[in-house]
């Protein structure tokens, strides 16, 4: 086996600020001339190329699809797990075997068996996160629902309340706070985790960063390391003002 190539790593000139431009000049939109303006594109081409951006976007889908479809499943599935509101003993269990099964396996596991199954790519990465989101979401809101005030329960069941009114008017209002907590903490680790399936083929900016690293591309590995923590930096912020307008 051939020893890597080190004359592809990058000069340790390059990470450093072009010549006659400030820090605020180079993230600002501040007023610069012509030649400072094309050093300015020139540096942010070269430290963030273009293919970093769609990436990162790409992670980003992924995570809020991932999500989003998770929670379409759980809604329903964690209602029928828990036992104070499944209609029968054998949905309850039917329910509990389901997500029990399912979670036990690991999202980077799905991701490999997406992989395999759809081909690399974003949509075996969203398709892991969905099922392993699903589970996880159905166990928590099940547990949520079996831990409510069950006065308010037989407070609506004793006005002539169905079951779906029971549900509505009783248990829901009970456990959106800790349902919409939940998601937007799964949001928040899915956004990790879709970085993480991209090492194995399933797209995103995960993806990216194994090829830099493989082809010794390490400026570019750097630029990926810096987005991607400022990223999950952002989306646990965002998830936190968030988290205390509605809950």
């Amino acid at each position: 086996m051939l020893p890597p190539d080190f004359s592809k790593v990058a000069d340790p000139k390059s990470y450093f600020l072009p010549e006659n431009l400030s820090v605020a000049a180079l993230v600002l939109p501040l007023p610069v001339s012509d030649e400072q303006a094309r050093l300015r594109q020139r540096w942010w081409d070269n430290t963030f190329p273009q293919t970093i951006m769609g990436a990162t976007i790409e992670t980003v889908q992924m995570a809020l699809a991932g999500t989003f479809l998770a929670l379409v499943v759980a809604f329903p599935v964690g209602f029928l797990a828990a036992r104070n509101t499944a209609p029968h003993p054998a949905v309850y269990h039917g329910a509990r075997l389901f997500l029990n099964l399912l979670r036990t396996i690991p999202d980077l596991a799905l991701g490999l068996l997406f992989v395999a199954a759809v081909g690399l790519g974003a949509f075996a990465g969203t398709l892991a996160l969905f099922i392993h989101t699903a589970t996880v979401l159905g166990k928590l809101l099940s547990e949520s629902v079996e831990n409510i005030d069950e006065g308010v329960v037989e407070a609506i069941r004793a006005t002539g309340a169905g079951y779906t009114q029971i549900l509505t008017f009783a248990v829901l209002p009970q456990v959106l706070p800790d349902l919409i907590s939940f998601t937007l903490y799964r949001l928040e680790t899915n956004i990790r985790a879709a970085s993480v399936l991209g090492l194995i083929g399933a797209g995103g900016i995960g993806y990216l960063m194994n090829t830099s690293f493989r082809t010794f591309q390490y400026q570019e590995a750097a630029a990926i390391v810096l987005v991607l923590i400022a990223l999950v930096m952002v989306v646990d912020y965002a998830s936190s003002r968030l988290r205390r307008l509605v809950v």
